[in-house]
């Protein structure tokens, strides 16, 4: 809606057919960039949402990849600890000796 006072001017100077009909444009004019702007900022923050929707599921997937990594990694240490222990303890002399001395009976 234009101020009154400049409504007034316009209707003074172009008539008030005329400015009535100027303001009329003007405000149709006004609601449609807020109708389009209202528009844009819809579809900018449609974008936003799916680019970060986007971004946290590849660094979920990322962590995720990563945390199975670490559970075979550990797994992996355990069985090669398991291995070190039991070849440790067939080479070890004493166990040896042990293990002949129960056989030998």
């Amino acid at each position: 809606m234009l101020p009154r006072d400049l409504f007034e001017d316009l209707a003074e100077n172009i008539g008030k057919e005329s400015a009535e009909k100027l303001a009329n444009s003007i405000e149709k004019f006004l609601e449609f960039i807020a109708t389009e702007t209202q528009k844009e900022i819809v579809e900018k923050k449609e974008n936003v949402k799916a680019e970060l929707y986007n971004e946290l599921r590849t660094e979920l997937a990322t962590r995720e990849f990563v945390r199975a990594e670490i559970k075979q990694n550990n797994l992996l240490l355990k069985v090669l600890i398991g291995i070190s222990l039991f070849a440790i303890t067939l080479l070890n002399p004493n166990f040896i000796d042990i293990v002949e001395k129960i056989f030998a009976k």
